[in-house]
């Protein structure tokens, strides 16, 4: 009787450490999956590396696919995705096959591959609509006006023959512009990271020959207003040697990147899918330059929300996270900083209003401004004076920390950009 017994014990000891483990594995994946929703894929890659070997095969795949798809390799998030799918049992429809088909979703996004988009965007809609708030399902809605007009056209090409150097120049709002040429037309458009896609006036589109494709869906403006849009396919667009194959355009009405009280206005944008396919850039105040080759850094401080490019940076020994935008002059706030650091803020601070202008407006907001805040990326670091900080969301900025602009950039000679191997570093 009394092995009998030792072997009972035994097995409730084993039991208890299952048990044990089952629940340490729910809670590195509660972890690492809060992470992710926070768009924290700098601390998520570092913190599954620590993790990794208590989640489940699925579960890891799951992270290994965000991962990749954060950090630019589309190609080997959608591999792990594929493998998670024929783990899951067939049918299953829950958060983690959502959060996979949405990841799916960004991939194809991300490789032009329209058509695909479509239909994984229905399948969300469709199969997934209980586990979708409105938010995701408006959202989901809107974009699937953009890869249905967009179904038959090819995905967006580059030729790289050689290492590129272009001029830029400044604007009358200090923005940095580029020669862009479509046809036997020469046309200065704003050099913008923190655009989503490139964007054109709609009279600027027709008059460059531009294949215009009608859609009318909602775009969130910075202003956190919405602006109505179209789309327009450029065939071939040359930045100097380097050309282009089926770029697409948002087209705004005219008016919407219009600002007369200022004498201004924008007759293009080239935006962040066109900047990415270049691999690597560097800019400076007068020129950007496309090694043929990128160099291959391992800073890991890019990360990718969509093509959204977000930048980790440091503030008060703080790891924070920011949108990182060429097209802005200068460095804003967002209220999860103002959360972060409320009482600080609301104890030596006062509000005060402000006046914020882009395209489809302008808007007015109450917050602050704050004086002297050192930032830094890498191993660079900037003071910068009076920014204005949104106490309040604005637009879809509730996950980042805040927007870096030309005031951050300018204080160096040199900003590299290697979309390849998600990198940036300032010189």
């Amino acid at each position: 009787m009394r092995k009998l017994c030792l072997l009972f014990i035994a097995f409730l000891f084993v039991a208890r450490n299952d048990g044990l483990k089952k629940k340490s594995d729910a809670n590195s994946f509660k972890f690492l999956d809060s992470l992710a929703s926070d768009l924290d894929y700098f601390k998520l890659q570092k913190e599954f590396q620590h993790y990794k070997n208590q989640l489940s095969k699925s579960d890891s795949l799951y992270f290994k696919a965000i991962l990749a798809s954060s950090f630019n390799d589309p190609e080997k998030s959608n591999e792990a995705i594929e493998a998670f799918f024929k783990i899951q049992r067939e049918n299953t429809k829950d958060s983690l096959t959502k959060k996979m088909l949405a990841t799916q979703l960004t991939n194809h996004i991300n490789q032009f591959q329209y058509a695909k988009a479509v239909k994984i965007n229905e399948v969300l809609q469709l199969e997934y609509a209980e586990l979708l708030d409105s938010n995701k399902m408006g959202d989901l809605k809107n974009t699937h006006k953009i890869w249905q007009a967009l179904e038959e056209v090819p995905p967006q090409k580059v030729n790289i023959s050689a290492n590129g150097a272009l001029p830029l120049s400044k604007d009358k709002a200090r923005l940095s512009t580029l020669a862009i040429n479509t046809g036997n037309t020469t046309t200065d458009f704003v050099f913008d990271t923190g655009a989503n896609f490139s964007v054109i006036q709609r009279s600027v589109a027709k008059d460059l020959g531009m294949k215009l494709l009608p859609a009318q869906f909602d775009v969130d403006a910075a202003t956190g207003l919405k602006v109505k849009s179209d789309l327009a396919i450029a065939d071939t667009l040359k930045l100097g040697e380097i050309i282009f194959n089926n770029v697409v355009f948002l087209v705004f009405d005219d008016k919407d990147l219009s600002f007369p009280t200022i004498d201004y206005e924008i007759k293009g944008i080239i935006g962040f899918p066109v900047i990415k396919a270049l691999n690597e850039i560097h800019l400076t105040q007068d020129s950007l330059y496309i090694p043929q080759s990128p160099i291959e850094y391992s800073f890991n401080n890019l990360a990718y929300d969509e093509f959204m490019p977000i930048v980790k940076t440091n503030y008060n020994g703080d790891e924070l996270r920011f949108n990182f935008d060429t097209g802005a002059a200068s460095t804003s706030l967002y209220s999860r900083f103002y959360n972060k650091y409320q009482s600080d803020i609301d104890t030596n601070h006062t509000k005060i209003n402000f006046n914020a202008g882009g395209a489809g407006g302008h808007t007015s907001f109450e917050g602050y401004l704050l004086d002297n805040i050192k930032l830094s990326v890498g191993n660079s670091e900037v003071g910068l004076k009076e920014i204005q900080l949104h106490p309040h969301r604005i637009g879809n900025t509730d996950e980042l920390h805040g927007n870096l602009g030309q005031d951050f950039i300018q204080q160096f000679d040199t900003m590299i950009i290697s979309f390849k191997y998600a990198s940036i570093l300032f010189r």
